[in-house]
């Protein structure tokens, strides 16, 4: 047996380097997809293309990019300076955001509701801010009963956005809202 060359050792060693980057950036740029998808409601392929074109608009790479959307809570400049250029990229509407967010939060607070372990337990506001961290205290009876009914969601007192829905009960420490196309009665 022949010893390997060392020119040869170092060449592979590099490849693989060049292998092990291309992997990690692909990695990223799919987080960044998933992260635009989750706070945009764009389909994959849409976050993919945003990517691409907020990258080439800045100038920048499109693993910068995307690691910049992974790593920020906020939406970083490129992206959205890229949507102000190419508004058909948000394919979702207002109302179907809304209404996505503050689903998201209600399926939390029903996970919070099952794991409860007394009553009084804190539950996150079910507004359509994303950013919106807030609690209240209700019963795990009340929210169950709430939550029965589909299009219903528990807000803390100002966070309903009147134009897309209506408050169907509301008392010093929380507001139920519902969506302004349904017309059901608590």
């Amino acid at each position: 047996m022949t010893e390997p060359d060392l020119h040869d050792v170092d060449a592979w060693r590099e490849r693989a380097e060049q292998l092990q980057g291309a992997l990690d950036s692909r990695v990223v740029i799919e987080q960044a997809k998933g992260v635009l998808r989750e706070r945009l409601g764009l389909p994959l392929e849409s976050a993919f293309q945003l990517l691409r074109t907020a990258a080439r608009n800045s100038g920048r790479k499109l693993h910068d990019v995307a690691d910049d959307v992974v790593d920020s809570f906020s939406t970083p400049e490129p992206i959205v300076q890229a949507l102000g250029r190419h508004p058909e990229f948000m394919t979702m509407s207002r109302e179907e955001r809304i209404e996505q967010t503050e689903e998201f939060f209600r399926q939390v607070n029903d996970a919070i509701a099952s794991h409860a372990t007394r009553d009084g337990q804190p539950y996150m506001c079910e507004c359509a801010n994303p950013y919106c961290n807030a609690t209240m205290n209700v019963t795990k009876e009340d929210l169950e009963v709430l939550h029965s009914v589909p299009g219903y969601y528990l807000v803390l007192p100002g966070h309903e956005f009147p134009d897309v829905e209506r408050i169907v009960h509301g008392t010093p420490a929380y507001t139920i809202v519902a969506k302004n196309n349904l017309v059901r009665s608590p």
